[in-house]
């Protein structure tokens, strides 16, 4: 999935009833990770297929940016310990 986001919520809705005219799937909703003081500021978001064709020239022409979720880990972190490590001799 990919999110789209806008700062206008019509350009959102526009971008939502031009998608559903073609019968692709989408979602609608605010940024959910805006706190209360910013909500008003917070980001329209709609939730599309990454795989539809032209997708971030289609949301640049409506007024939105394109924002790819990614896969998962870019890295795989280091092994934990065994035993715990000790800081003075006995």
């Amino acid at each position: 999935m990919a999110d789209v986001h806008f700062d206008e919520r019509d350009d959102a809705i526009a971008f939502v009833a031009s998608l559903g005219a073609q019968d692709v799937p989408c979602r609608l909703h605010r940024d959910e990770f805006a706190g209360e003081d910013d909500f008003d500021d917070a980001a329209w978001l709609v939730e599309v297929d990454a795989s539809l064709p032209g997708l971030a020239q289609r949301a640049e022409e409506a007024g939105g940016w394109l924002v790819e979720a990614s896969e998962g880990p870019a890295s795989v972190p280091p092994p934990l310990p065994e035993a715990p490590k000790r800081l003075k001799r006995a």
